[in-house]
């Protein structure tokens, strides 16, 4: 059940490129997380200059307006191995799809335990979900 929110400045993205930006990162998670197809859910996000707010370089990566920020939250009980080939494999598709620097791609990964999450009618329909290992 990842949910994928894409934060991109206001302008820099036409439809199209943000469409293979959202079809990279859900291939990848198919691939990686081995998610069904219709677990599908992302927000994207596109802010003004005055509002999407970064360095221009850290930790060795150096930044353009290319810049996307992805948060990506899931239930709880992957692997470390796991979600570091989800950082790689999300990062390569998206740099690719995207035509842009794999440093303009910073990634965020928040796990939670299934019993956080309603898909509706306030019921925790995965509170004893495993995650696949």
């Amino acid at each position: 059940m990842p949910l994928a929110k894409i934060h991109l400045l206001e302008g820099r993205y036409e439809q199209s490129r943000i469409a293979k930006i959202s079809s990279a990162i859900q291939s990848a998670l198919m691939n990686t997380l081995r998610v069904p197809p219709d677990d599908f859910y992302q927000l994207i996000f596109e802010l003004p200059k005055n509002r999407f707010l970064h360095t221009p370089a850290f930790v060795g990566m150096h930044y353009s307006d290319d810049l996307i920020i992805l948060e990506i939250s899931f239930i709880q009980g992957r692997p470390k191995e796991t979600r570091l080939a989800l950082l790689k494999d999300i990062n390569t598709r998206v740099a690719a799809a995207a035509g842009i620097s794999p440093d303009d791609l910073m990634i965020a990964l928040y796990e939670a335990p299934g019993e956080n999450f309603s898909f509706g009618q306030g019921e925790a329909q995965r509170a004893k979900a495993v995650a696949p290992a």
